[in-house]
């Protein structure tokens, strides 16, 4: 008698269709195509109100999708991302919001990588000379897990900042030295002022990120406190220095 137990999709190695949805990979590149046509269509109309509309509506989309995968991503375990983005239609979704892991968004020379048709919305993008900004908040700790007066070195997305904390508020700048690109770990903090671990006499305000005496300048990032103490530091978003202005 023949096995009842058949073999299922995720089970059958052999199978390019890994994972089983409502189409399959053919059906999904065709629509792929077809969504990036008619925003092509829709980039090409005149400008006016309708079009605004429509675009306003599809960035409010982008944004929701960003924020929620975003979020979704964080609670993978190790590994989990880089299994499934195997499948075309998951590879294909965190191409779109720049969230493949850099083993999955890198050609590997040694081994080739299934090629996916161009992904839709691409038109409303900057151009590839520029990098695009999609402005989002990370958490860091909670608001008593850093006293007053101290730094704490936190890596977001690959870099080195510095976390200061004076009385209640937070600052947040990057942790590389304007005047040669060595790395601030382990610099000081006294009242507002930063002094560089490696130079003599170089300061910045952490207010601002201003070297003091000089031109010079470190990035600052916005910080957020939340009502449940949880501090946020916000990456691609403008940042606006609060001082007195005497």
């Amino acid at each position: 008698m023949a096995d009842a137990n058949p073999v299922s999709p995720q089970e059958d190695t052999a199978s390019p269709q890994t994972l089983v949805g409502f189409m399959s990979n053919d059906e999904w590149d065709a629509l792929l195509v077809h969504v990036n046509g008619v925003i092509g269509q829709m980039d090409a109309l005149p400008d006016g109100a309708l079009k605004s509309n429509v675009f306003d509506l599809l960035a409010g989309i982008d944004t929701i999708h960003r924020e929620s995968l975003r979020r979704l991503v964080r609670l993978f375990k190790e590994g989990v991302l880089e299994k499934v983005v195997s499948d075309p239609a998951i590879h294909t979704l965190m191409d779109l919001y720049d969230l493949l892991p850099p083993e999955a968004s890198e050609p590997d020379a040694e081994k080739p990588r299934p090629q996916f048709p161009t992904i839709p919305i691409k038109v409303l993008r900057a151009a590839p000379s520029v990098r695009a900004r999609y402005p989002h908040w990370l958490p860091m700790l909670q608001q008593d897990d850093q006293a007053s007066g101290t730094i704490r070195e936190i890596t977001i997305e690959g870099k080195l900042m510095l976390l200061c904390r004076r009385e209640d508020r937070f600052f947040a700048l990057d942790g590389i030295c304007a005047q040669d690109d060595s790395s601030m770990a382990g610099a000081t903090l006294a009242g507002y002022t930063l002094t560089c671990p490696h130079h003599s006499g170089c300061h910045y305000d952490i207010r601002r990120g201003t070297r003091i005496g000089s031109n010079d300048a470190i990035a600052c990032y916005p910080v957020s406190v939340e009502q449940g103490g949880r501090v946020m530091v916000g990456l691609d978003m403008d940042f606006q220095p609060d001082v007195p202005s005497f």
